[in-house]
């Protein structure tokens, strides 16, 4: 048995104890203002031009200009303007420099309006937007300033908020807006950039006049799209792939009304047999010229214009290249490449001009439809611009149906299957329809002679197989009804393992018994996909989950040594396992001594501050001298024997509070940390809920891992 300690404090000891947290309690008390939850419902509720972080740069007077103009007619609050200092206006190749002189400065902006509440980040005229060696797109590297995408200065395979498409099968994902992502509990930090630059200051001003004049008259006008060959010659594959989501992005401005001039010749518009003139166009996508533009369009207020070449915007303020000459020519809205994307990492032209069509402004329907981030892409225009703000039919009507064959996955170890849907744009009627379905490489990939969509139904699905290659080939699936032919094309890969690796525990990791332990994995296979993930103690199976993210809950670990592993299965058949993880679940104790709030001397009344004005109660449940956005109170309570283990944070400790009804309240416990100078002392920061308020004298008291404090007193005030 432990010697009894005393939970009493003298008042010379409380004051000593509140001295001690002069320096410290602003710091815990502003726990409550990173609070994502009550911090992202702010974010949420606001204005998209509330929204907007405005960079521009000290070194350039009209620099400035150009910001103060955006704001202006924007309305973009003044404390949402950032100044970052750079004397090179085009390249920074030093990483070092990058970040003191651009990335720093930008985080303290993010940092005092609210890392939250930005979605866009707007550079102005004369700033820098390329980095490194070889260089990197800046505005990318910035959409990315946390490093929540990637933890260098490089891609890292598709960003989370990247829409995957089938462009051949005419397979789109929903839109989701940025905001709605941002506000999902596993979303990343990630940020829509763009600028307002060109090769004049009155250039980069008319981005914003051309935007705002097509929203208020409407965007109308020729939609151009230039691609290369008969559209039916190409597989959704490499290069064809490009020439895929031009033809789309063609169908998709047909479908919202738009005059379409589609060329299929190898030269561009402006050079025969293409087309001479695109005149009046609102609408652009096609290719490919390097570091070139042919004058051969009249652009509209508010035209927008994607154009596929690896040097798109190698200069921003002049040469030869599209995005510059597009601009001066008067486009509103551009995207191109400072150095080569390779195809996959330019924007995707039809799932922009269908995001749009659906009501999203530019700014998600870029990021939304661009692969990759910290690669080489920069977004010319102003992201609010929102062409279609009701959007435009077919494409703003949730209960929408388009012909499609989507097939998943897309790409397989030979040998594995694909399953493909089928979806009608209205639903089978008496009888059901039959669908032919074929396949144009019958010695790799088979499919049945035809399904049925029942009666009343939209889709059905089917099976694909496959045999084993040596070497990737491409395999075109169609599906044929009296209603129309729709193809996509399935690639097959010599079949390799899946990866699996465990992500939690982690080594050496420590537990309690009896331990209800989280084993987690994540596992990938490129060409297939993943069937489950098995997980082992030693040789023996604990759990198997089939749905990414991959875990299971061990339950009830008594202690003892162990040692995990995963193993992945993929559709072919094949498996990979895990490194090995060793954990350590230790025998459950009790403590020495039992888990004490403290309280005044001769009293059961609790030693408590307000955690922002360091009073003493009673407390109010609502304050506004607080620094979270919730305005709620939050009480900092003193507490002995109160120990955490290695990896436990303030989630293990619980708090409640009942008043004289017995009416039971839970306390958000948001802090648990050791008192500086006075080690054997742990403070623990509450938050009072609003329904507490007028409860009077109640009762607190705080719970570790089962073990339950005394119970002592606070009040609040009525």
């Amino acid at each position: 048995m432990g010697r009894r300690q005393s939970s009493k404090l003298s008042t010379r000891e409380l004051f000593g104890l509140w001295c001690v947290f002069a320096g410290l309690v602003l710091w815990v008390a502003s726990l409550g203002l990173s609070s994502a939850s009550s911090t992202t419902l702010v974010a949420q509720s606001l204005p998209l031009n509330e929204r907007v972080l405005v960079v521009y740069n000290q070194s350039v007077p009209q620099s400035l200009e150009v910001a103060d103009y955006y704001m202006a007619k924007r309305g973009i609050p003044a404390g949402n303007k950032c100044a970052i200092n750079s004397a090179e206006t085009t390249y920074i190749s030093d990483w070092n420099v990058f970040a003191s002189a651009i990335k720093t400065p930008i985080k303290n902006c993010l940092n005092s309006v609210g890392r939250d509440k930005i979605l866009y980040i707007v550079f102005t005229y004369q700033t820098p937007y390329k980095v490194g060696s070889p260089a990197r797109s800046l505005d990318q590297q910035i959409a990315d300033i946390w490093d929540e995408y990637s933890s260098g200065s490089n891609r890292s395979g598709r960003h989370a908020y990247f829409a995957e498409a089938q462009s051949q099968g005419n397979v789109y994902q929903p839109f989701i807006s940025l905001a709605a992502y941002r506000q999902q509990p596993s979303s990343q930090h990630l940020y829509s950039v763009w600028r307002l630059d060109a090769p004049s200051v009155d250039l980069a001003k008319g981005l914003v006049d051309k935007a705002m004049l097509a929203e208020a008259s409407g965007l109308s006008g020729r939609g151009c799209f230039d691609i290369r060959g008969e559209i039916d010659g190409f597989d959704d594959y490499v290069y064809g792939s490009g020439e895929w989501d031009i033809h789309r992005s063609a169908e998709v401005a047909r479908a919202a009304g738009f005059a379409v001039t589609e060329d299929f010749h190898y030269a561009e518009f402006g050079s025969q047999p293409a087309p001479l003139r695109c005149d009046d166009a609102a609408l652009y996508a096609g290719w490919y010229s390097l570091d070139h533009y042919n004058d051969a369009f009249t652009w509209k207020p508010g035209a927008i214009g994607l154009h596929t070449d690896s040097l798109s915007a190698y200069d921003l303020r002049g040469g030869t290249n599209w995005s510059a000459n597009a601009v001066i020519k008067g486009i509103t809205v551009t995207s191109g490449a400072i150095e080569e994307p390779y195809l996959d990492g330019v924007a995707h032209s039809d799932g922009v001009f269908r995001n749009l069509f659906e009501g999203a402004n530019v700014g998600d329907a870029l990021l939304r439809n661009t692969e990759y981030l910290k690669w080489m892409i920069v977004n010319i225009g102003d992201p609010l611009y929102r062409p279609f703000p009701g959007g435009v039919a077919p494409f703003n009507s949730p209960n929408t149906a388009q012909l499609s064959l989507a097939l998943n996955p897309m790409g397989v170890g030979g040998g594995g299957p694909s399953l493909a849907t089928l979806t009608l744009p209205v639903p089978a009627a008496t009888g059901g329809a039959t669908v032919t379905l074929t396949s144009n490489n019958t010695a790799i990939a088979t499919v049945p002679a035809s399904i049925t969509v029942p009666a009343g139904a939209s889709s059905a699905s089917f099976t694909i197989s496959t045999k084993p290659v040596s070497s990737e080939l491409l395999a075109k699936i169609t599906a044929s009804y009296p209603g129309g032919t729709i193809s996509n094309t399935l690639i097959i890969w010599p079949n390799s393992a899946p990866e699996v690796y465990l992500t939690s525990p982690v080594d050496d990791e420590t537990f309690t018994a009896p331990a209800n332990i989280t084993v987690s994995a994540d596992a990938y296979d490129w060409d297939g996909q993943v069937n489950r993930v098995d997980f082992y103690v030693g040789a023996t199976l604990i759990g198997t989950d089939s749905v990414s993210p991959y875990s299971i809950t061990w339950n009830n670990v008594a202690a003892g040594n162990y040692t995990l592993m995963a193993s992945a299965t993929d559709s072919a058949g094949r498996t990979s396992t895990s490194d090995t993880v060793d954990i350590i679940v230790r025998p459950a104790s009790t403590p020495a001594n039992p888990l004490v709030l403290l309280t005044e001397e001769n009293s059961n009344r609790a030693i408590a501050l307000d955690s922002v004005t360091w009073m003493r109660d009673p407390f109010s449940a609502l304050t506004q001298q607080n620094f979270s956005p919730d305005h709620q109170s939050r009480v900092m309570l003193f507490a002995l024997n109160l120990e955490l283990q290695a990896g436990e944070n303030s989630s293990v400790v619980t708090a409640q509070a009942e008043d004289s009804a017995q009416h039971s309240y839970p306390l958000a416990v948001e802090y648990v940390g050791k008192v500086p100078l006075l080690d054997r002392l742990s403070q623990v920061i509450v938050k009072l809920p609003g329904g507490i308020a007028n409860a009077g004298d109640v009762w607190v008291s705080i719970n570790l891992r089962g073990m339950s404090s005394n119970k002592v007193l606070i009040r609040i005030k009525p």
